[in-house]
């Protein structure tokens, strides 16, 4: 084609943007599907990091090909096929493909798109424009979702939360305080409810070690994000209900009061240093307010769900590379190895400190034997859950116990609070929360482990304090704030398009 009839073409053919705007999609389609459980700002780093990997794949491919259009058609394809494989891989799974012969079949495909741009001459304008348009289009439906939906999130009122706490001249305990919260770690009543397993001993330990255990202590909500927010906040999520309105599945709100809760402002305010042990699940994987954030390689779980659609897992596995390929399942057993060393050397680090670690056991994924010895998760994927959660949390109880000896090792003068609880029971079905499915879901969902170890303290833990209690407790009797504790309430919601439209079903819940 002539340069005069180059510039007779319509700038959508002759100006490629498809590169970057399928980069884009890929970051925006994901963030569409998951608005009620994703903030915008998860989305900047993504998408800043997709952009340039397509300026850098059509900058390649242009210089390579002398040509910016035919070096675009060879970018998208690029980025179609590395963002894509994860969306195909399971439809092509079904069909009988491995993992090995798709990375084949998308070779392929890149192959036919480089031969393409190589030879292609009259149909090259006509094709580069369909690309600009079907990009264009793709990215479009995105914001059709996105941008009301960040509209409508950006115009509702901010629900201030206030603890309630005020000076009372009382000069503040310089013991370390330590807030361990094992997932779905339940009561007594709830792990025989749910899976018959009567001979837990780590309650009765805990009691010989000077733990006030809480024999009929309930979570207020029945999922992490709202039970921590509640906790952590020492207040009910009604004010959400207010703002939010009954009809939402946008659990970004109740999410974001684990950012900057009062628990921390207030030890911070009392001259404690808050160290943050972050985990997997988003909400609680960092703190913005804390001294200290301790990870390990923990990002965004939006960001770990955008690498694992992408093609590089696939193409680590085919390379061999153990340690950048291990799995969910894997890094899930790691972290919680990782938290549980790190929680000893904190031990001796200079206080006072008040140090907060959500720790993801007993939760599924159920990696760890009684022994400590790991399954394989083709061995577990077959068996039976009841056996899987005890061996787990057998293991779990002997790790526990290694934490309350090293951080009560020093004497009674130095030992620091210790309170021990899961936010929540374990679930009624594996992993899904099945609601209504057992008469007996409240206890087995509600009822949590609850355990509080205050050195030096006559105070006595009410036995049937729930976890919103949990500081309001620890702040009126031990620190001796002026603040009172709430009435013990449970909440639950009718699905998960209703998720602030709670039902108090404190009655419904049997004692024990």
């Amino acid at each position: 084609m002539t340069d005069r009839a180059e510039r007779r073409l319509p700038p959508i053919s002759q100006y490629p943007v498809h590169p970057f705007l399928f980069a884009a999609y890929a970051v925006l389609f994901l963030y569409s599907e998951n608005l009620a459980a994703v903030l915008l700002v998860d989305v900047g780093d993504p998408l800043a990091v997709a952009i340039v990997q397509s300026i850098v794949f059509c900058a390649g491919a242009t210089i390579l090909l002398r040509s910016f259009r035919r070096g675009a058609v060879v970018a998208s394809a690029i980025l179609i096929a590395w963002y894509g494989f994860g969306h195909a891989a399971p439809g092509l799974a079904e069909a009988g493909l491995g993992e090995r012969t798709q990375l084949g079949l998308w070779l392929f495909a890149l192959a036919g798109a480089v031969t393409y741009a190589v030879f292609a001459r009259r149909s090259l304008p006509t094709v580069t424009a369909l690309l600009n348009i079907f990009a264009a289009v793709l990215v479009a439906f995105t914001l059709i979702s996105i941008v009301p939906y960040e509209v409508w999130r950006g115009a509702r009122p901010v629900a201030a939360v206030e603890a309630g706490l005020t000076a009372s001249g009382v000069p503040p305990p310089t013991r370390d305080v330590y807030y361990f919260v094992f997932d779905r770690y339940g009561s007594a009543n709830s792990l025989e409810t749910a899976f018959g397993i009567t001979d837990n001993d780590l309650y009765g330990w805990l009691a010989t070690r000077g733990f006030q255990v809480v024999a009929d202590s309930h979570a207020n909500y029945r999922a992490t994000d709202f039970s921590l927010a509640a906790t952590l906040n020492m207040t009910y999520l009604d004010h959400l209900t207010e703002t939010i309105g009954r009809v939402s599945g946008d659990r970004t709100p109740a999410q974001s009061m684990l950012q900057g809760h009062q628990v921390g402002k207030a030890f911070q305010a009392l001259g404690y240093r808050y160290f943050h042990l972050g985990s997997w699940f988003g909400p609680t994987a960092t703190n913005a307010q804390a001294d200290e954030n301790i990870t390990s390689g923990v990002t965004s779980e939006f960001e770990s769900v955008l690498r694992d659609t992408t093609v590089l897992p696939a193409i680590e596995r085919a390379r061999g590379d153990q340690a950048a390929t291990r799995t969910f399942f894997e890094r899930h057993g790691d972290l919680a190895l990782f938290q549980l060393r790190q929680v000893k050397r904190l031990a001796s680090a200079p206080g006072p400190k008040f140090v907060f670690a959500h720790i993801l056991l007993p939760h599924d994924p159920y990696v760890f034997r009684a022994d400590g010895t790991r399954y394989t998760e083709e061995e577990v994927r077959d068996m039976d859950e009841p056996g899987l959660y005890d061996g787990q949390l057998r293991f779990l109880n002997r790790r526990i116990k290694e934490l309350v000896d090293t951080l009560t090792a020093g004497g009674d003068d130095t030992d620091p609070i210790i309170i021990i609880q899961g936010d929540e029971g374990p679930l009624a079905c594996r992993s899904v929360d099945c609601v209504g499915a057992d008469p007996r879901y409240f206890a087995l969902r509600y009822g949590n482990l609850n355990a509080m170890y205050l050195p030096g303290v006559d105070a006595v833990v009410p036995q049937d304090i729930t976890s919103v209690n949990t500081f309001r407790f620890l702040f009126g009797s031990v620190f001796g704030q002026d603040i009172d504790l709430l009435p013990n309430r449970s909440y639950t919601w009718p699905d998960n398009d209703h998720i602030y439209d709670f039902r108090d079903i404190t009655e419904e819940i049997p004692p024990g």
